[in-house]
């Protein structure tokens, strides 16, 4: 009779590698308006936008007249002081621009409702490059609740 060959596994053979798929951080370039009236643009959104935040930049704010109610706002960077627009100013861990004035204007209560928006690059014909920043998130602020005691 002829002998069989026969293969044993052992432990070792046994054990499954786990591959570990490399996890793409996805950015998502976001902002929201604060209680009071600021536009915050946090650092890792403006570096992820490639906005140059070292030179004094200030930004273009506009909406779109096209449409009913408040769908976001069209920001494009400039360098220039002498078009009408807002400077990006420092504050703690990000950038901001005082809006609370065109907020008021288009009927946004900052004060009591948060909102958030999600920037996506955008060409403006006659305008240049710049950032949609489209309302995507509304709700009830947790700092402005009446105090209930």
């Amino acid at each position: 009779m002829k002998q069989k060959q026969i293969k044993f596994f052992s432990q070792e053979d046994n054990t499954i590698e786990k591959k570990k798929a490399a996890k793409e951080e996805a950015v998502v370039p976001y902002a929201h308006i604060t209680s009071n009236g600021k536009l915050t643009l946090p650092l890792i959104t403006l570096q992820f936008l490639g906005v140059d935040t070292a030179g004094g930049t200030r930004f273009k704010v506009g909406i779109d007249q096209n449409k009913k109610g408040f769908v976001g706002l069209y920001l494009v960077p400039i360098q220039s002081a002498d078009e009408p627009s807002f400077e990006l100013t420092r504050i703690g861990r990000g950038y901001s621009l005082l809006l609370k004035g065109v907020f008021l204007k288009l009927g946004l209560d900052f004060k009591n409702t948060y909102y958030r928006f999600v920037l996506k690059p955008v060409d403006l014909d006659g305008v240049g490059e710049g950032f949609f920043a489209k309302l995507t998130e509304q709700s009830v602020r947790k700092d402005s609740e009446e105090d209930g005691e």
